[in-house]
């Protein structure tokens, strides 16, 4: 079977437990049983034991994570092996076939990036995806400056903090057309002094900036921080493979969460729920 939700297919792992080639089981660890370990929990399964750790839930195929996956396939009528095959991911495939959680991204660009922004925007879904959340690119454009506009943020200077309530930020967070309070605005730069990207802005006008030299995964990062508000700890993830990581050591590995994180981004407004 091909997998259909965005919780599951950007794992070849998972892919191959869909087809048993083969099955997730007892042992495994990584990304993959992170996700089947996300999904349980959504689908009702308590694991207090495996959201302890940095990756949040844990990623480790141990006993409490084979209990529930019995649990689930018993509750879909499946044989209950506590193995996650075929069937076992075809009934999570299908329960979590529609996102259920909606962010949607206005562009404003005022710079082209090293990371095309089509990039940006796949690589935000991917990460987002994985835990239920549909970033939705909304619409998107190239805003035309003055001379006087062009000079002043070339290089974006001020200090960038949680509550923007004037200066170049809040300048630039006011160039386009606007959008509804519950979206979040994208504003693509050339330069920030000392960062590559910023979630801050004015209260309730959510908005984030990303330079020109931001890494890969760095749009998502910053309206992470926008869905997480300054309330959430850590502000900055120590886990290398986390969205939220501040220096990431390997730009290429797909980004994960932690549930702490997800709740609380999808509590936010700008992430609407069903």
């Amino acid at each position: 079977m091909t997998l259909q939700s965005a919780r599951f297919n950007t794992s070849s792992t998972l892919r191959g437990a869909a087809i048993n080639s083969p099955p997730l089981r007892s042992g495994a660890r990584g990304r993959a049983v992170h996700l089947v370990q996300f999904a349980l929990i959504d689908a009702g399964h308590a694991m207090p034991r495996s959201i302890g750790g940095s990756m949040s839930p844990d990623g480790i195929y141990g006993t409490e994570t084979a209990n529930a996956v019995r649990a689930y396939q018993t509750s879909k009528g499946l044989t209950a092996d506590g193995e996650v095959g075929r069937n076992t991911m075809a009934a999570l495939d299908a329960q979590f076939r529609r996102p259920s959680h909606t962010v949607h991204a206005h562009f404003r660009s005022i710079s082209l990036t090293n990371v095309p922004f089509e990039q940006s925007l796949r690589n935000a879904q991917t990460v987002y995806g994985q835990y239920g959340i549909d970033f939705r690119y909304a619409e998107g454009q190239s805003l035309l400056l003055t001379p006087a506009q062009e000079a002043l943020f070339d290089r974006i200077d001020q200090q960038c903090n949680w509550n923007i309530s004037s200066g170049e930020y809040d300048q630039l967070h006011n160039l386009g057309p606007p959008c509804p309070a519950n979206h979040v605005k994208v504003y693509f730069v050339n330069r920030m002094r000392g960062v590559l990207g910023c979630g801050g802005h004015k209260p309730g006008r959510p908005a984030a900036t990303v330079a020109k030299e931001a890494w890969r995964w760095d749009m998502g990062h910053e309206v992470g921080h926008v869905l997480l508000t300054s309330s959430f700890v850590p502000v900055h993830h120590a886990h290398p493979r986390n969205l939220m990581n501040a220096f990431p050591a390997d730009n290429a590995t797909i980004k994960i969460l932690t549930l702490a994180q997800v709740r609380k981004m999808r509590s936010h407004p700008c992430c609407a729920g069903p």
